[in-house]
């Protein structure tokens, strides 16, 4: 299992970033706190591969016990469906999640080439009424586990995850709160029908996310019902929380985000 980020940062650290947060009151007591984070003792888990929309597959992760737990619907980079989604939902489950890491590529195999991932996540631009049924089943199918609150529902993803899974809070499908790592998006979206609170992780250096962009993203979010906070890494490009990728992995970045995470979906799924 890939190791854990579970860090206890220090307060010092925070200065040691330039973070930008929005909320829509500043001295909230319920805000992300950007300096320390303690996590609870790990949990014993179980996981297996589910069918949870027509015949697409994806992979669950749990908590031993009888729940009700909270749960996550986790969207992959443009990958696929790898190791690498299959362990972060492993990580949330010994968290207290139950974490469902869903298939947006249908059973596809996971891609191993960035030309194979460009034409993956491009099919699924392409019929974008299909990704939404299958995040909308994914939702049913965990409101269907006796072990799963899912009234108590977050999605988390990361880069082409990451605007799925903001597009679930966006469109209003069934989730309390967002977690976006690097997740497009677009600063004029409507967001109107959103009903989630969004926390999104953003790198200064990504080439591909503006950061003028984000601060868009961010003062918009901040006109909005909510406790929304958008933070922005110095020296993180994209997908600095992707272990595996040893040119885009920021472990200072990666830690402190994933506390934050931590933080922010205790709070929203309490």
């Amino acid at each position: 299992m890939k190791k854990l980020f579970v860090v206890l940062i220090i307060a010092s650290l925070a200065g040691y970033f330039y973070v930008t947060q929005v909320t829509n009151d500043a001295s909230a007591p319920n805000e992300v706190d950007d300096a320390s984070t303690e996590t609870s003792e790990q949990m014993s888990t179980s996981s297996e591969m589910v069918t949870y929309y027509d015949e697409t597959q994806g992979y669950l992760a749990r908590p031993e016990g009888d729940g009700p737990f909270p749960t996550l619907i986790l969207i992959h980079e443009w990958w696929g469906l790898n190791d690498n989604i299959k362990d972060l939902a492993d990580d949330f489950a010994s968290q207290g999640y139950v974490a469902l890491a869903v298939d947006l590529y249908n059973g596809a195999p996971a891609a191993t080439t960035s030309s194979q991932a460009q034409e993956l996540a491009g099919g699924v631009r392409e019929n974008v009424d299909g990704a939404f049924a299958n995040l909308t089943a994914a939702t049913e199918y965990l409101d269907g586990l006796a072990y799963a609150d899912a009234d108590r529902l977050a999605s988390v993803g990361w880069c082409f995850g990451g605007q799925w899974a903001y597009e679930m809070a966006k469109n209003d499908i069934g989730v309390d709160a967002t977690v976006m790592y690097y997740g497009r998006f677009m600063p004029e979206d409507d967001l109107s029908m959103m009903r989630a609170d969004i926390l999104g992780h953003f790198g200064e250096e990504d080439t591909s996310i503006a950061v003028d962009d984000v601060r868009q993203f961010e003062a918009k979010l901040d006109t909005l019902e909510g406790d929304h906070a958008v933070f922005i890494y110095p020296n993180a490009g994209h997908a600095f929380a992707n272990e595996d990728n040893e040119e885009a992995y920021n472990e200072e970045a990666a830690e402190q985000a994933w506390g934050r995470t931590m933080e922010f979906l205790s709070r929203e799924l309490q």
